[in-house]
């Protein structure tokens, strides 16, 4: 059931999936009322995150079996949760702490050197809901609240109808439904924008096409739109559509870098920087004389031709980064990716553990993908420059986090660019819907418009109230000119971004001292069976 309520699992029925979150809480508490324990924990969560996670199998067969596995335990940390608090509260109440708690917990830390995973959260599921308007608020982390609250409440409310935590949740829904919400200004200040989406599958990326076919692709439909009379400031590819290594200006050494099943490319850094700079300058050489490039790449760093006193040459390290470039095809600015992929881009505890490389290696070889990936001290946004505002910028996994976001915000981006390539997972929709649903809430949180930029599709606006406005549908091929929003100097910050983010972590803390209490200080009633039992006479059974 809680897998239905994630937007893009139910098209048909999308305007009330939503519903199916509240109905998940109540059977969990039922389960819980009725005895379940940790292994029917863990058993429940293997099964709603291969459905949460089944578009990775456009990855490989066994990949959402991978990730089902390792996130299933997310479950059962929910349900020993419960059990700690439910030694002082009742079912609903009990739950009403730990659902949350452990939310948070996964959003943010999760606890195997990975980071955070806030992919499939209960508050995406409220994302297409009348309570979406509660992000300018509380964010996605509040939409957890509600939708764990509306389930307690539905439980509460058939089950122990008496109960007084029926009636608080219950008043924090209708708060939330009859709380005015705040329209974002009007944003007059545009800056005009040409996103380009190429529609190139994984197969062609990664097979019989070149480095130069897919830059000519992406070329031909920029030089068309231009030619059509787009006068854009800032043209946009979507991440990892430079089809070429990314480098500084005044890289020295040499490139080195890995390729399954296939010789090591070398070449000399001046040869890649020379390369960079002709073919910007052949994407912008119809646009007009201001205009910057904006694209997502892979960024090295040089190193030695040769290993030192013998030793194995060293690969050029990289990074998954924005690059920013100007008309004469100069790398003007850059910052990398900070949310990295688990096992796709980055390993758990950063790699350092035994038999490390062997799974680099096994990833390489079989996936396409080396998790070795390292990312910068600081990312985003990017500052101003002569006809450019502060752009803010996200790399497709990151379109989950809010914390990098809410970072940038503060920072004094005026809008977003999220640049995507998800033909990854397939062209069947769920994924798709749900990263749309994910900009939608960091829209809102921020109250900035974002512009997604992807290979495949969705390529949108997003509006700062969060509506979808125009764009290209998945699996088109063409470009798109668009007026992105940009904020002006008297819009004031979300209620999010003034503290309202703070809910969850406060409510997770809060949950923490109760467990505290259970654990160290049980009840009264608690107390007394335990001296009850230990006064039984071992033979008779009475005390």
């Amino acid at each position: 059931m809680r897998a239905l309520a994630m937007p893009g699992v139910l098209p048909w029925l999308q305007d009330w999936a939503w519903c199916a979150a509240f109905v998940a809480v109540v059977l969990r508490l039922r389960g819980w009322h009725h005895g379940a324990r940790g292994g029917l924990d863990y058993l429940g969560g293997l099964v709603f995150w291969l459905l949460s996670f089944a578009f990775l199998v456009h990855v490989h067969p066994l990949a959402p079996w991978g990730a089902a596995i390792i996130l299933g335990s997310c479950w059962w940390v929910e349900g020993w949760l419960y059990r700690l608090l439910s030694r002082r509260f009742q079912v609903d109440t009990a739950a009403l702490m730990a659902l949350p708690t452990a939310e948070y917990l996964r959003m943010t830390w999760f606890y195997l050197g990975v980071g955070g995973v806030p992919w499939a959260s209960w508050g995406l599921a409220l994302a297409s809901s009348p309570f979406f308007a509660w992000a300018r608020y509380f964010g996605e982390s509040g939409l957890v609240l509600l939708a764990v609250s509306g389930g307690c409440a539905l439980y509460a409310l058939c089950f122990s109808p008496r109960r007084w935590a029926s009636a608080l949740v219950f008043g924090l829904l209708l708060a939330a439904v009859l709380l005015p919400v705040e329209s974002p200004p009007a944003q007059a200040e545009t800056l005009r924008c040409l996103a380009v989406q190429p529609n190139v599958s994984l197969e062609e990326k990664h097979g019989p096409w070149s480095a130069n076919s897919l830059f000519d692709r992406q070329n031909m439909l920029t030089r068309e739109a231009l030619e059509r009379g787009e006068k854009p400031a800032l043209i946009l590819w979507a991440e990892t559509m430079w089809p070429y290594p990314a480098a500084e200006e005044d890289a020295e050494g040499t490139l080195r870098r890995l390729w399954p099943q296939a010789p090591d490319e070398v070449e000399p850094m001046a040869k890649v920087v020379f390369r960079q700079q002709v073919m910007v300058r052949t994407v912008l050489a119809a646009a007009p004389a201001q205009a910057y490039f904006l694209t997502g790449a892979h960024f090295y760093y040089p190193v030695a031709a040769e290993g030192v006193g013998g030793a194995p040459p060293d690969y050029s390290p990289r990074k998954s980064e924005i690059v920013l470039f100007d008309a004469d095809g100069r790398l003007v600015q850059h910052f990398s990716k900070q949310q990295l992929v688990p096992f796709g881009e980055a390993l758990p505890f950063g790699g350092h553990f035994p038999g490390a490389e062997w799974l680099r290696e096994y990833a390489h070889r079989n996936f396409g993908l080396r998790p070795d990936f390292a990312r910068s001290a600081h990312g985003g946004p990017l500052r101003s420059a002569p006809g450019l505002p502060e752009l803010g910028a996200a790399v497709c996994w990151e379109n989950v986090f809010a914390a990098p976001f809410r970072a940038q915000a503060e920072g004094g981006a005026r809008a977003f660019v999220v640049l995507s390539n998800e033909d990854w997972f397939g062209q069947d929709g769920m994924e798709m819907q749900q990263m749309v649903a994910a900009t939608r809430l960091r829209a809102a949180e921020t109250g900035l418009a974002m512009l997604r930029v992807t290979n495949t599709g969705h390529t949108c606006l997003v509006l700062a109230d969060g509506r979808v406005d125009g764009g290209l549908a998945p699996g088109v091929e063409g470009s798109w000119g668009v007026d992105l929003p940009l904020r002006s100097p008297q819009q004031t910050d979300t209620w999010y971004l003034r503290g309202g983010w703070r809910l969850l972590p406060l409510w997770a803390c809060w949950s923490g001292f109760l467990v505290f209490l259970a654990v160290f200080f049980p009840t009264r009633k608690l107390l007394q069976k335990a001296r009850n039992l230990s006064t039984l006479d071992p033979s008779s059974g009475v005390g």
